[in-house]
């Protein structure tokens, strides 16, 4: 089960219509670190510092909304989603 991070991660790629290799090309990060966060076989917590920051880059939030573990985070990343919805 995915957790908070993965979650959200797979919220605000497909809210801006981007499939697992257009996020993995345009942050840099391979798809199976994407994947498996989003399917939770990995942890987001356990990603890099960097893969985070090129993540969120991608994404366009920040690293702190992208990795927060509250979940009224969510809630405060809903305009961006639905800007791009």
């Amino acid at each position: 089960m995915p957790d908070v991070i993965g979650k959200r991660i797979k919220r605000l790629r497909t809210a801006r219509r981007l499939s697992l290799r257009a996020l993995a090309s345009l942050a840099q990060v391979p798809v199976s670190s994407i994947s498996g966060v989003e399917v939770g076989t990995r942890s987001g917590r356990r990603l890099s510092a960097e893969t985070c920051a090129r993540l969120a880059k991608a994404l366009g939030v920040t690293v702190d909304a992208l990795v927060s573990l509250d979940d009224e985070e969510d809630e405060a990343l809903r305009p961006v989603v639905d800007a791009v919805a």
